[in-house]
């Protein structure tokens, strides 16, 4: 029947991704190595800054003169049992995107915390990219991406100082997958901070 063959199809793709994520973050890290990058890793937190860890040691970076690459990975949240964005319901699957900010002069960041105040044209220079967005109906989300140096954010200031930025992941819910607002649904912002889980690299 077509709903199983469907299953199957989504559970050979999941199986994929599980292999492909960590061979293709081995193959970033062989190469960040061999540019002299810095690797860091962090804890991720649940919806919003102070909130409980939820993913111990489950954020990376990667810096290099040329860009960064993010990799995170926590246990999705379960569906209904945490805040949504207004007008947003809950359901299976649901999607979750991956925004990665960046503040290329962390020090003038206003009341010395990089937040959405210092986004754009201000002294800390931040910007936002979108580095991920998938439908999740697994137990796990996985997420990884990369940014480059002078392309072009979502929204802000391109990143310039990779080596030297505050960096921000952050995970943002977007409740269940709707198929007529895809591909828009895992590339479009939606929350603020309050709702996302969170990890952050102080440089």
């Amino acid at each position: 029947m077509k709903p199983v063959i469907d299953n199957l199809e989504e559970l050979k793709m999941r199986k994929t991704l599980s292999r492909l994520i960590p061979v293709a973050l081995l193959a970033i890290g062989m190469q960040a190595h061999a540019q002299g990058a810095s690797k860091a890793t962090v804890d991720v937190v649940g919806q919003g800054i102070g909130g409980a860890v939820v993913s111990e040691d489950g954020a990376t970076i990667i810096r290099t003169r040329g860009g960064v690459s993010a990799s995170l990975t926590m246990p999705t949240p379960l569906s209904g049992d945490y805040l949504y964005p207004g007008g947003v319901d809950a359901g299976h699957p649901e999607v979750f995107t991956g925004w990665l900010f960046v503040f290329n002069n962390p020090a003038a960041c206003s009341g010395g915390v990089c937040d959405d105040d210092d986004l754009g044209a201000t002294p800390a220079r931040g910007g936002a990219y979108n580095f991920a967005g998938h439908v999740v109906g697994g137990s796990t989300l996985n997420l990884a991406g990369h940014a480059s140096v002078g392309s072009q954010p979502f929204g802000g200031v391109p990143l310039d100082n990779p080596l030297g930025a505050e960096i921000h992941l952050a995970v943002a819910p977007h409740g269940v997958s709707l198929p007529e607002q895809m591909p828009g649904q895992i590339k479009t912002p939606i929350g603020d901070s309050s709702l996302w889980w969170l990890a952050i690299f102080v440089p």
